[in-house]
């Protein structure tokens, strides 16, 4: 089918909410939908059973007019009718498999939507999307088997602790039971035991809780999210992923609502590190992009968003012991080696546009960004570094940056980057390292770095990760398909 739909290249828009199909021309059929006897070839009922079969889609509607032509021109015996409609069905629908159904401006802020994505041959191939397609079949194989589970109360309680006993508790097993996290099929005990504390947590662990055993709100929204719900959301996955994703034999993908990131090479993960990522008034954007280089020992300087929130609201009101307690000084040039009291400036004269000075931490363990960061020049200033704060990687909530996203195990990262084309040990870094001196190293080739949204994952042993909505983009989606 690859080589059918290279011959037959895509030719139409279809990124948008109002999209239509419309009828491709073909002065010279190839007749590779008909039969010499003028009959519907098995290509082509093959293309049909295939976007009947489709449920990665959430637009398959979009392709259906056309597919009625085709079947009206199948029933005249219309052979070049039948060309020509089929190149448009193929199209269309490689189309939506490879960009998605909708445009990303309907759910994404104007200043986070991804740029033009190229034209990709053939169809969309990746790892990330393969997982998604596994985790949509998991749960479409226990609709068709009914495995639906009823809403679960606590009726007077607020929380469900380990040694309870309660006559809700067969029903929460059995809601467990069902997803397979408890593996019993005898559900009936009232009590909370041990073997239910392991279910729970686990339940807890897959669904980006902390794995505390005690079953609070949070716990009892995530058990109440109805089958349903779980498939559209795998569903808003995939579409989302299809906004950003390309072909690539070696990358490094962020996933944002998971807090972790991996880097893929030949389909595979080779690395797997926790990252921490951006608050909700400060988002981390979903972007593709390529690392360029890396800088060791490096400055940080307060971009425009912390420059304006935090900053200058600090030097407006005087409080300069919480800059000075953070390492933080401004300079009139770019690297620090010119730097002002924050006593003789007076400060109400300047806001972030009208501001002479560059404000920067030097190099040293009290620098946010640690001992090294990874660049993709980007227009939100955006990348990945070391931290400062290594204790917050122990938290299960990691939306706490200003957008950057934080890595657990950089030096690691780093090491694995540059033996891709010299052997580096570990001690060539540190030497660098140790010299305190800033570096700027590159990387070639350039490293495609995927941030993306995804509140739906699926790990290498095939377990399902539902994780929080922490930026409400799945909520926006889901109230878009419902309206």
């Amino acid at each position: 089918m690859r080589k059918i739909w290279l011959i037959f290249f895509l030719s139409l828009a279809l990124f948008g909410e109002d999209t239509n199909l419309t009828e491709t021309n073909t002065s010279s059929p190839k007749h590779h939908w008909v039969t010499q006897d003028g009959e519907p070839s098995w290509q082509l009922h093959l293309l049909l059973k295939k976007i009947e079969d489709d449920e990665t889609i959430l637009c398959k509607d979009r392709l259906q007019t056309q597919i009625v032509k085709l079947k009206s021109a199948i029933r005249k015996k219309e052979p070049l009718a039948i060309e020509r409609l089929a190149n448009t069905i193929e199209s269309g629908y490689l189309q939506i498999r490879n960009r998605g159904c909708y445009d990303p401006a309907l759910f994404l802020e104007e200043n986070f939507l991804p740029p033009h994505k190229p034209t990709i041959e053939g169809e969309l191939d990746s790892p990330i999307l393969q997982r998604l397609y596994v985790a949509l079949q998991k749960y479409e194989n226990l609709r068709q088997e009914t495995k639906r589970w009823e809403p679960i109360e606590l009726e007077d309680r607020l929380y469900l602790s380990p040694g309870a006993i309660d006559e809700v508790i067969p029903k929460i097993r059995r809601r467990l039971y069902i997803e397979g996290f408890y593996p019993k099929d005898d559900c009936n005990s009232t009590l909370y035991d041990k073997d239910m504390v392991r279910a729970v947590k686990d339940f807890q662990y897959h669904h980006g809780l902390k794995d505390d055993g005690v079953i609070g709100p949070m716990t009892l929204s995530a058990m109440n999210e109805s089958l349903e719900r779980k498939i559209e959301r795998i569903k808003i996955n995939i579409e989302r992923a299809r906004w950003f994703l390309q072909p690539e034999e070696y990358f490094v993908f962020v996933n944002i609502p998971g807090f972790f990131m991996q880097v893929y090479e030949d389909g595979k993960p080779i690395f797997r590190s926790k990252v921490i990522v951006g608050r909700k008034k400060r988002p981390t954007p979903q972007m593709r992009n390529l690392i360029s280089y890396c800088v060791l020992n490096p400055y940080w300087r307060a971009p425009k968003t912390i420059l304006k929130e935090d900053i200058i609201p600090s030097l407006k009101k005087g409080d300069f012991e919480h800059l000075k307690e953070e390492g933080i000084i401004a300079s009139t040039d770019y690297y620090g080696k010119e730097v002002v009291d924050f006593e003789d400036v007076d400060w109400k004269y300047f806001d972030e546009e009208s501001m002479p000075f560059t404000f920067l931490q030097t190099p040293g363990p009290h620098n946010f960004l640690g001992y090294v960061k990874f660049m993709f020049p980007n227009r939100f200033d955006v990348y990945l570094h070391d931290t400062n704060a290594r204790n917050l990687f122990k938290y299960s909530y990691r939306a706490l940056s200003s957008g950057c996203v934080r890595v657990k195990k950089p030096i690691e990262l780093l090491h694995l980057f540059l033996n891709r084309t010299k052997e580096v040990d570990y001690r060539d870094i540190l030497d660098m390292l140790w010299t305190k001196q800033t570096q700027k190293l590159p990387i070639r080739p350039n490293i495609p770095v995927y941030l993306l949204y995804l509140s739906v994952w699926m790990d290498d042993n095939e377990e399902v990760f539902f994780y929080p909505d922490i930026y409400g983009i799945d909520k926006k989606m889901l109230a878009f398909l419902h309206r």
